[in-house]
């Protein structure tokens, strides 16, 4: 039967539809007239004119067309039959055009565009389903538009898994939905893709082209918008006019797209070519005004973001100066966490979010915050690809799956009552008889349920017939007995959590057949019941124990990594050990029983099996919710988080064992990190839509999660018993000792890693030039410029602003007058790029290429010409996103050659004499580098170590730092004249692989500077606050601070300089491996105490039985003391203050030249070992001194406290008197005096409080 769907139609937007209608159901729905329909009472008076005179031209062109059609069906009627259809469905195309100018999308060229496409954002889900419903009718007639359909099909089901989604989006939606209902009209087109058109062509060869177009569209836009979505807010604002850019082109595409399928339809069907172009006409009205709106489409955040960068000078301002992208950071926290824009997240979901992200280095923020829109779709298209895939491969699980329970919905009377939407058919049964309605109880369900199984398996042991009354048959038989042993009031939580989705108390009809559809092929609803009852707390509990296992192993081997990976261990473990641990250790565990595994295992096998294809089609890699979705299943995320978070931690686990041979990726663990990371957003999305709901139904969340689903979310709702201080310190976790042997051998990097290594075979190598077939089948101006070029581009009036650049460029074989080229950066970025010949009228040749960076930097235009025959090729530069231009220079020598090239400003003042000089250096080079010179490899040496220095002044990659006096800029250049690109390459990676060596901290801050510690950290053992130890750099004066109650309000007591300490020179996981660390540093100060104490007895008595010129031999024990307690590094004896070593079996102390000098030591003790420095016994002076130091310090602030208060006083007196003297004596009057006595005596109650407190803690401190 075939569907007409008038443009001017609605969309229901009910769920059940939206189900039927995508999963393509064979039943058929009709069209309705919709609320989305031009309402005429809705236009005002000025907007009627413009709709009603398009309306009225395409009422006419019908009308004539049937006129004609009447009197030719008078007149030749049975002569020419096919004309006379062609003639109809022309009629039927011109009134479609009447529908569609009568359609809000058409509506959109009046006056009220802006405010229909507002309102078309919102309403857009509206339509999909239905329009989905007639384009696979129509697809069924032609075939040839199914390759569109099923990607626009799968693009929604994409854009719509999306928790959020953002208003651009909706627009580029809008506009595609637009662009498919154009193919709505082949519907009329009864003949099928062989329907013949006027000139002969059929309809297929006609439009399978344009159909191909529009699925490239289509996948091409569902990749930017994924994109876009992934994209953070900060790149939204700095890269947002790009963006813009990038999504207008899928606007004016489509709108091209629906335009050529419109004329196509015209031509074919022979309708009058005046009434297309006007239909073109409004469309192209139509998108300029989406266009507009797409501009202005942004959310309060990031408005309030660009007018933050405005006011600094603009995006480009801002991405070229480090300290206003870490102030634009900043702000961006502060936005994000005051406007809601979060409000998915409890602010302890927030708190959660922002210590995860404290492990971000800013250094990848800023490196994606370079990254062009074009770089970031380009790098976002393999990941898409696998997550369109997978789209598609469910969508036809979930269209064989409603085809297999087809059978399932046969029923004797639709019009029944609402069991019958029921697809078991037990539960239909007891729908029906209980007389439940839309929705039933939860609680009620599930005993009626239990009731209605135990009615029938008695009946069964008696032999009678079951359910006579009921026109379904039952499917409870003797062998399900065993389930009821577990399906009882104790468990009925968890089987009421089974079939309660939404945890509202109420179980639905839908939530029912889902419940029911996802159990496995062979098994009853009492067995799956029975499997949520006892059987899923089991098989959680195995992967709990498989989690912890890994995390164990993951500890163990990170001690055994590569020196460049092990910050990105520590990193990964970081980010993930925490949330994992609250998840764990908050889970209720019930270990396998044999008789439980052989009901339930095969089960969890395969679901285990399934989860694992999927993470292997996208290689691990989930970067949205939606993907996540696309991995999981439906429904709820608890129920398989823990399988999710074993599979995913066993991958990353062997990535770990690599790490020990292999120098990973910089992203390789990242990317693992942020996996996880989508991973606990959906937990903590889950544990917010419950703890809301909880509260809605007047539960104390507290309580309920103690119960729901095993006490999962416990620990996630409240971490604070978890992560206290005094919980960390006694805490004890499994040390496991690594063993390969007990591992999985031999496994590939290629089948594990997802980026290449970092290795490089020969990084100082500069390539010969190859020439090509296709570099020597070009002539003229084209084969003029291959070859090798190098040397130096300048910005503003620095020359040169970078190290040397070189291209080898090469004849593209696709395209004429094209080169070519590609390669890696000093950065370490790869690039490609493009470039093309050009000539004017006088025959002169310009050229014009375009370099494109995978990531971290925007592409850059060149644009110059050949001069000095050939030999030189010069011109400008400049960053595409704007135009300031700088200089260029190329020429064709060898990269170590062209070190010695005099700079232009030489070459202009005296030639000759340069190009002499030149030659010189260039030979005497040679000759140098053959002998080994030392005075080269001291220059060299030198070159390396500026260079590094500018490195770090700015490690973003961008133009290095030039500014300075004319001595230092003068020294910057020559140090990059100095080095070939491979150099400059292989310096910047051997300063970032020594940078990896450091130990970075992560989430651990400086009491007094606030900075990030890297490198040693300092804790102090006397004093800590209720989640934290009191953390410090290295540096002197951090050491020697006094961190008072003012900096850190929640210490016990200030922190002093005198106060023992820990420095530990490697990462301590802040949770993990915090107590066993802190236990240690106890112990082992004893034991350095005892020592000590006991060397000082030993050296007292020494001097007081011996004097000083005796040459009596020493005991056995004192020569034994004395050797403890010299220093291991200069041998000298040792005294308070010192370090002892907490590692070392034997006693090991360092004095403080020693240790700070951190001069190589022989023996047992390494530079990484932890050390507690022992203090000098407290004199009561000095105590006293300190504390008489801090309490001046504090005294002083509360006399600034009170000078305010003081003057706050005086305006509030100063407000009465003038409020007396005018005052009459009303009851108002009198009452806002009394009323501003009391804010007095309010006040004054808050002053003697602060007195108060700070009496008690001067007592204290006397």
């Amino acid at each position: 039967m075939s569907l007409h769907l008038s443009p001017k139609a609605s969309f229901t937007n009910s769920p059940e539809l939206q189900i039927a209608c995508l999963s393509s159901s064979p039943s058929s729905s009709s069209t309705s007239s919709s609320s989305l329909a031009f309402d005429e009472e809705t236009l005002t008076e000025e907007k009627r004119p413009v709709r009603f005179r398009s309306a009225s031209l395409a009422v006419d062109a019908a009308t004539a067309s049937f006129g004609r059609y009447k009197g030719w069906g008078r007149n030749g009627r049975g002569k020419n039959g096919r004309a006379q259809t062609d003639r109809v469905l022309a009629i039927n195309t011109e009134m479609g055009y009447i529908g569609t100018m009568m359609s809000p999308l058409a509506s959109a060229a009046g006056s009220g565009t802006m405010s229909f496409l507002q309102s078309g954002q919102n309403t857009i889900v509206e339509g999909l389903p239905e329009l989905l419903k007639v384009l696979q009718d129509v697809a069924a007639i032609h075939p040839f538009i199914a390759l569109a359909v099923g990607a626009f099909k799968v693009a929604i089901e994409l854009d719509l898994k999306r928790r959020e989604n953002d208003k651009k989006i909706g627009l580029l939606f809008l506009e595609m939905k637009d662009m498919m209902s154009g193919l709505v009209e082949l519907q009329n087109v009864q003949d099928g893709p062989n329907h013949i058109g006027k000139d002969g062509q059929t309809i297929q060869e006609r439009l399978q082209g344009h159909v191909r177009s529009m699925e490239q569209d289509i996948r091409e836009c569902a990749n930017v918008c994924d994109t876009y979505a992934k994209t953070g807010i900060l790149h939204k604002v700095l890269r947002g006019s790009r963006w813009d850019d990038v999504l207008q082109i899928y606007v004016r595409r489509f709108s091209k797209r629906r335009a050529d399928i419109e004329f196509a339809l015209a031509v074919h069907l022979g309708v009058n070519i005046d009434i297309a172009h006007r239909k073109l006409d409004a469309l192209g009205s139509k998108v300029d005004a989406i266009i507009d709106l797409l501009c202005q489409s942004t959310t309060p955040d990031q408005r309030e973001l660009a007018a933050f960068v405005q006011r600094r000078g603009g995006p480009d301002a801002v991405l070229e100066d480090e300290t206003l992208l870490a102030s634009l950071y900043r702000e961006r926290s502060a936005t994000v966490s005051t406007s809601g824009s979060t409000s998915s997240a409890t602010s302890r979901d927030r708190v959660k979010l922002r210590r995860r992200e404290s492990t971000v280095d800013f250094q990848a923020l800023k490196a994606e915050l370079l990254n062009d829109p074009d770089i970031a779709i380009a790098n976002n298209l393999e990941s898409f690809e696998r997550k369109f895939m997978m789209q598609q491969t469910e969508l036809a699980a979930e269209m064989r799956r409603i085809i297999h329970h087809q059978g399932d919905l046969i029923i004797s009377a639709v019009t029944a009552g609402p069991h019958d939407r029921i697809i078991d058919p037990d539960l239909r049964n007891i729908w029906k008889e209980m007389r439940w309605r839309g929705n039933v109880k939860a609680r009620h369900f599930v005993l009626a349920l239990r009731d209605y199984c135990l009615e029938k398996l008695d009946k069964l042991r008696k032999n009678e017939r079951t359910f006579i009354d009921c026109g379904y048959p039952t499917r409870v038989t003797e062998q399900d007995e065993w389930t009821l042993e577990y399906i009882n009031v104790t468990r009925l939580q968890a089987i009421i959590e089974a079939f309660d989705d939404d945890a509202s108390g109420f179980i639905t009809v839908g939530e029912a057949n889902a419940f029911t559809t996802a159990r496995p092929a062979d098994w009853s609803l009492l067995h799956w019941m029975a499997y949520w009852a006892v059987g899923w707390q089991m098989a959680m509990t195995h992967y709990v124990v498989q989690i912890d296992q890994l995390l164990n192993k993951m500890f163990s081997v990170k001690s055994l990594v590569l020196p460049a990976n092990r910050r990105f261990i520590e990193r990964y473990l970081d980010a993930i050990w925490s949330p994992i641990t609250e998840l764990t250790l908050g889970f209720r565990r019930a270990e396998w029983s044999e008789v439980m595994r052989e009901k339930f295992e095969r089960y969890v096998v395969e679901e285990e099996d399934r989860m694992r294809e999927k993470l292997e089609t996208i290689r691990y890699d989930i970067d949205g919710a939606d993907m996540l979705t696309l991995v999981t299943g439906p429904g709820r995320i608890e129920k398989n988080v823990f399988v999710l978070l074993y599979l995913l931690l066993k991958r990353d686990f062997e990535i770990m064992r690599l790490a020990r041979t292999t120098v990973l990726h910089k992203d390789e663990l990242w990317d693992s990190a942020n996996t996880l990371e989508w991973v606990f957003r959906a937990v903590s999305d889950r544990h917010h839509d419950l703890e809301n709901l909880f509260k809605q139904q007047n539960h104390e969340p507290a309580q309920q999660f103690k119960s729901f689903a095993f006490e999962m979310f416990n620990y996630w709702h409240d971490p604070s018993p978890l992560w206290s201080f005094d919980r960390l310190r006694e805490s004890r976790y499994v040390d496991h000792v690594y063993s390969d042997a007990d591992e999985m051998p031999n496994v590939s990097p290629s089948e594990v890693l997802n980026h290449h290594t970092d290795i490089v075979e020969d990084p100082l190598v500069n390539p010969d030039f190859i020439e090509s077939e296709e570099d020597r089948m070009a002539q003229g101006p084209l084969h003029a410029i291959l070859g090798h070029w190098c040397g130096y581009i300048g910005k503003g009036d620095v020359y040169p602003s970078h190290p040397m650049i070189s291209f080898d460029l090469h004849a593209a074989g696709f395209k004429e007058n094209q080169f070519v080229a590609s390669g890696i950066s000093h950065t370490g970025t790869r690039w490609k790029l493009v470039g093309v010949v050009e000539q004017d009228a006088d025959g002169r040749s310009s050229y014009t290429f375009t370099v494109s960076y995978s990531a971290r930097f925007g592409p850059r235009r060149f644009c110059g010409a050949l001069t000095d025959n050939g030999r030189v090729f010069s011109g400008t530069w400049s960053p595409i996103s704007h135009n300031n231009d700088g200089i260029f220079y190329l020429k064709r020598l060898s990269c170590d050659t062209m070190r010695f090239w005099p700079s232009l400003d030489d070459l202009d003042l005296n030639k000759p004499r340069s190009l002499w000089r030149f030659a010189i250096r260039a030979v005497l080079d040679q000759v140098r580098r053959r002998l080994l010179a030392k005075s080269r490899l001291r220059e060299r040496l030198a070159t390396r170590r500026h260079y590094v220095q500018l490195i770090r002044t700015n490690l973003d990659g961008l133009a290095l730092s030039l500014a300075g006096s004319g001595e230092e800029l003068e020294k910057t250049k020559q140090c990059l004249l100095a080095m070939t690109p491979s150099e400059a390459r292989f310096y910047r990676m051997v300063y970032e692989y020594r940078l990896r060596l450091a130990p970075k901290h992560f989430g651990i801050n400086c009491a007094h500077c606030r900075a990030g510690v890297t490198g040693p950290r300092v804790i102090c053992l006397d004093c800590h606050t209720s989640r934290d130890a009191l953390d410090l750099c290295d540096k002197a004066d951090c050491l020697g601070a006094v961190i008072g109650l003012d900096r850190k309000a929640d210490l016990h007591s200030p922190h002093l300089p005198s106060h023992r300490l820990l420095k530990v020179r490697k990462v301590v996981h802040r949770h993990r491996e915090f107590g066993s660390t802190y236990r240690a540093a106890h112990d082992a100060l004893l034991r350095a105490e005892e020592a000590l104490s006991d060397a000082t007895l030993v050296h007292d008595s020494h001097d007081l039985h011996e004097p000083a010129e005796s040459c009596h031999p020493e005991t056995r024990a004192e020569r034994i003391m004395r050797r403890e307690l010299l220093c291991i590094g200069c041998q000298a004896r040792v005294s308070r203050p010192c370090w002892y070593c907490i590692e070392c079996e034997d006693n090991t102390f360092l004095c403080p030249a020693c240790e700070s000098s951190q001069t190589p030591i022989k023996g047992r003790h390494k530079p990484m070992h932890a050390l507690v420095l022992c203090q000098p016994p407290r004199a009561a002076n000095q105590v006293e001194t300190n504390q008489s130091e801090w309490l001046g310090a504090l005294e002083a602030k509360f006399d600034e406290m009170q000078k305010g208060s003081t003057l706050r006083l005086e305006a509030l007196e100063n407000k009465i008197d003038g409020l007396a003297g005018h005052v009459g004596g009303s009851a108002a009057d009198r009452s806002e005096e009394r009323r501003l006595e009391d804010r007095l005596n309010a006040l004054d109650g808050k002053m003697q409080k602060i007195e108060d407190m700070l009496g008690v803690l001067l007592s204290k401190l006397g």
